[in-house]
Order: C-alpha cells, then sequence, then structure tokens
C-alpha cells in the first residue's frame, strides 16, 4: 500500500514578468525515486526549490505527512555554497549542532580522505558534493532532493554519490527527487519520470511503463504521418523516429521495426521534442 508523503497543489510563481511555475501540482509517495526532466528554464529548479522551503511560491501550497518535519528534508543544491570559511570538522560540527545529531556517520569523510582542517572552500566540486551529502545523511532524511549536480563530479565520485543515495533509499524509504541532465549513470534508480515544461508537468510515468509506450524507428525513408511521435531527427544516411504513445496496434497497422529504447533515449526524445516544438512557434 502507497503512502502519501508530499501533496503539492496548484504552485504558481512569477519572477518579474515570467512565469516559472503554473500551477503546478504534484504528489509523491514515501519511498519513491523520481527524476525530473526538462529543457533549461522550465521550471525544475524552482518546483525542488519550493519543495525544499527554499523559495515560496506566489500561490498554491505543499503539504507534508505528519513524519516529515523540516529537519527531515534534505536538499542538494548544485550552488554548494555552504560554510564556505569552515573547515570540514567545523562545518560538521556545526551541522551537527543545528540538527541534533548525537553520532554523525564519518563514513563517506574517511571514504573520500578528507583533511578534517582543510577549508571547505578549497575541496574539489566533487569533494564539497560528498561532503554536503554526508551531512544531509547524517540527518536521516525522509525527502532528498538533489538538483543538477552528479553530472559535475568525476565517475569515481559519481559512483560513491549515488551508491549513498541507494543506500539511503534500502534502509530508510527515503523518497528520492533528483533533478538532472545526465541519465545513463542514474538509469537504474528513478521507478518514476516527469517532465516539466513551462511551469507545468506535460508528463508522468512509471519507468516500466514509459519503456513500453516509446518506441524508435530507424528507417532511411519516412514513416507514415499516422504514427504519433514526440520527436524525430535527421542523421546522414537514415532518420529516426520516437514513437510516444505505442501500442500494439500501430505495429499490426504499420510494420515498422519498433525499437525498445534506453532511459536516457527517452529523455532526450521528450526534451528535444520541447525545443523543436518552440522553435516552430
Amino acid at each position: 500500500m502507497t503512502e502519501k508523503i508530499v501533496e503539492v497543489e496548484n504552485l504558481k510563481l512569477n519572477i518579474g514578468r515570467k512565469k516559472i511555475l503554473d500551477n503546478t501540482s504534484l504528489e509523491l509517495q514515501k519511498g519513491e525515486s523520481v527524476v525530473i526532466a526538462g529543457r533549461n528554464g522550465s521550471g525544475k529548479t524552482t518546483f525542488l526549490k519550493c519543495l525544499a522551503n527554499v523559495i515560496f511560491p506566489d500561490q498554491g501550497s505543499i503539504k507534508f505527512s505528519e513524519e516529515v518535519p523540516p529537519e527531515k528534508i534534505g536538499y542538494i543544491s548544485d550552488q554548494l555554497s555552504l560554510f564556505e570559511n569552515y573547515t570540514v570538522k567545523k562545518g560538521i560540527d556545526f551541522h551537527a549542532s543545528v540538527f541534533h545529531i548525537e553520532d554523525f556517520d564519518y563514513t563517506l569523510i574517511k571514504e573520500l580522505k578528507l583533511d578534517l582542517n582543510q577549508k571547505i572552500k578549497n575541496l574539489s566540486a566533487g569533494e564539497r558534493t560528498l561532503f554536503h551529502l554526508s551531512l544531509i545523511l547524517a540527518q536521516e532524511p525522509e525527502i532528498l532532493l538533489i538538483d543538477e549536480i552528479i553530472h559535475v563530479i568525476d565517475p569515481y565520485l559519481r559512483e560513491k554519490f549515488l551508491e549513498a543515495v541507494i543506500d539511503l533509499m534500502d534502509r530508510c524509504q527515503a523518497t528520492v527527487v533528483m533533478v538532472n541532465h545526465t541519465f545513463s549513470e542514474i538509469e537504474k534508480i528513478p521507478e518514476r519520470v516527469l517532465v516539466m515544461e513551462k511551469g507545468q508537468f506535460i508528463l508522468d510515468e512509471k519507468s516500466e511503463t514509459l519503456g513500453e509506450k516509446l518506441k524508435k524507428v530507424v528507417s532511411e525513408a519516412e514513416i507514415s504521418d499516422e504514427v504519433p511521435r514526440i520527436f524525430q531527427r535527421e542523421l546522414s544516411y537514415f532518420r529516426e523516429y520516437f514513437v510516444y504513445p505505442f501500442n500494439e496496434e500501430l505495429r499490426k497497422k504499420f510494420p515498422y521495426d519498433y525499437k525498445n529504447t534506453r532511459l536516457n533515449e527517452i529523455i532526450k526524445a521528450f526534451v528535444g521534442g520541447q525545443y523543436v516544438k518552440k522553435g516552430n512557434q
């Protein structure tokens, strides 16, 4: 039985005359892993900041279940601007005092071989990311929000980061929401895929269902206009068509070679379709 942990209703947010969120609504379940994709400026980061209580919408509501007090919401921003002039040890002690953490877990700190007397501002981007994650994990968050950060760190630290996130999901049944542009590394994490455009969610599908609904046709010739597609592109000697929504009746009526697609291709197709649509407006 699923347990609703967050309910977002009709968020609206403008910055100046620009509409960032437009009646944005969403429900999240306990233990769910979600990825939010979309082209630049679609509202992804702003939505995540609203969930994290970093910024507040002009209208609408965000309701958390009783088991999610503010200290149980972990947010890893793409800015990583925390405790710049603190040493690693002072940053840990300060975070532990604010969140009443009695027994801080130094596992990630030790794996990175960080000098506790080193200033945080002198850490590499990857080290800062893992350091920030270690602080958040010490809170044992019910909700972990991750904003477009893993693509800036090297493959080794990226793997360490994702291993820690998966462990949190398994150990605490935490709900994880990731905004990301690189999907090959996180292919096995999200159970649910959201695509955002103009401050609204235009796609909300379970990962396994989405794989069944989107297929790719590679052809030297054009395919029928009756085959629905979200995106197509011409390469040197052939065309790629991303067919959505796909069903078996299409295969009977138009017997093309419908290929399965990976999450990385699926997201690129939806985002690419948004850019094409914008260019044609």
